[in-house]
């Protein structure tokens, strides 16, 4: 049996072939690499305990590889949440639907008893000891290491509104978040959600599924500012007011009203918007402080080289915790990689880091979007391509160089998206199929393998 990576989240599928659909960000079979047997014969030091903090993406695919190309070292995992790893990016969706939690585990409970790494749910490492290589838990018990990993990820921002602290007010990070959302919304009937990100729009399209009446507040003048043009954003914001979901733009929240409990939302300029529960989606920020403690260099995020490395010997770092080259990633792909980059490295593998190109996947009210790489032109060489059918709800933006794409933004179309990631992640020559694009003819992406 082979083992199959998707390239778009990480998921590993074992069998002769990949599967059809990925049950993690739905990738076609296109989608998944074969994975090899990386530096199997390469003569390592000795490596007896790995302590990873945090069981997210990046935490758990980097246990995942170090066990794989180490069947003895001793992998403790420790997890502020008491649940096992699961998909994050499907908190959104999740608080619209009836599953069990469990249904967006990553991994059964049996796979870790069978991978031999041990989880300690419920139980965050409060500190750690560089110079004596152990770590303490919540209950005072010490963990000693070889290698260190920090992912710990990030932690919502919560801007000062005015009764913030008033119950019905949310965000959602992690699945207690999304459970506690959900028990709420089946006895409200508005809600109000500030942000109109990807993780905003997502929720704000669940809870109007299950038939509140809901409003998005969004302080740029166009939804999805990181990821959209004006152009698609446009796009995107006819479907969801079409299926009855209100979008309020360049618009600043002031309060959010209610003595004991939130029932309304008013903005800068004193409008008024009823909200019997609110969710606040405004951002993330890493979580540094435990590395701080530790004196590990931390700017915006963990300070990590081309390898994870933190700025002390055996510590690594990966995921939406950590800041590379200047950048923070925070998002689901990148967390994979960086773990994978992390896990390989305290493996005692060479390996290299050069970053992950930017991808977001947003479904909502069946209509797919996805961004990948730059959204705009940013030079005399390089030339946008733009097709736009507001009423047939599409857009499809493509930016390119004359050799290869850049960046894409399509909105609509299914069954592109992953194919345009390829080529831009590729650098794969599209001189020949440049004069078909830009007459809005993407089926000849289909001939690009």
């Amino acid at each position: 049996m082979e083992k199959w990576r998707c390239k778009i989240c990480g998921y590993i599928h074992v069998g002769n072939s990949p599967p059809p659909l990925c049950p993690v960000c739905g990738a076609g079979p296109e989608d998944f690499k074969e994975m090899e047997a990386l530096f199997s014969h390469i003569s390592r030091p000795p490596l007896n305990k790995v302590v990873i903090v945090g069981n997210g993406a990046a935490g758990m695919e980097a246990a995942r590889l170090i066990r794989e190309k180490n069947p003895a070292v001793q992998i403790t995992v420790f997890s502020r949440e008491p649940y096992h790893f699961y998909s994050r990016i499907h908190l959104s969706t999740f608080i619209g639907e009836e599953n069990a939690a469990d249904k967006i585990q990553i991994f059964p409970t049996q796979w870790y008893e069978k991978q031999q790494i041990s989880v300690n749910l419920d139980n965050p490492v409060t500190s750690i000891e560089p110079g004596k290589k152990r770590v303490t838990d919540r209950g005072g018990n010490k963990y000693p290491y070889d290698k260190l990993i920090l992912a710990t990820g990030a932690s919502p921002v919560i801007p000062p509104f005015r009764g913030v602290k008033t119950e019905g007010i949310f965000s959602l990070r992690n699945l207690q978040d999304a459970l506690s959302i959900r028990s709420c919304a089946r006895n409200r009937d508005t809600a109000v959600v500030i942000g109109g990100g990807i993780l905003g729009i997502e929720a704000a399209s669940s809870l109007n599924k299950i038939g509140l009446t809901v409003t998005i507040i969004e302080l740029a003048d166009h939804l999805l500012p990181s990821q959209l043009n004006a152009e698609g954003a446009a796009v995107l914001q006819s479907i969801l007011e079409k299926r009855g979901i209100t979008i309020r733009l360049a618009s600043a929240v002031k309060s959010l009203q209610g003595k004991l409990r939130v029932n309304s939302v008013m903005l800068s300029d004193r409008t008024i918007f009823p909200a019997e529960m609110v969710l606040i989606s405004a951002g993330v920020i890493p979580n540094t402080q435990l590395a701080q403690t530790a004196a590990i260099k931390v700017n915006r995020g963990i300070i990590v080289n081309n390898q994870m490395e933190t700025s002390i010997g055996n510590m690594y770092a990966a995921g939406d915790v950590i800041e590379f080259n200047g950048n923070l990633w925070g998002i689901w792909p990148a967390a994979v990689d960086q773990g994978m980059v992390a896990g390989t490295a305290v493996a005692g593998l060479p390996v290299t880091y050069t970053g992950t190109t930017p991808l977001h996947i947003l479904k909502v009210s069946g209509t797919e979007l996805t961004t990948v790489g730059k959204r705009y032109a940013q030079s005399a060489h390089e030339e946008e391509i733009l097709h736009t059918n507001p009423p047939q709800e599409y857009c499809l933006k493509l930016i390119h160089n004359s050799r290869t794409l850049l960046g894409a933004v399509v909105l609509g179309i299914p069954g592109i998206g992953f194919r345009l990631e390829k080529l831009i992640r590729q650098q794969t020559p599209i001189s020949d199929i440049l004069p078909d694009l830009k007459k809005g003819h993407w089926d000849v992406l289909k001939q690009k393998r």
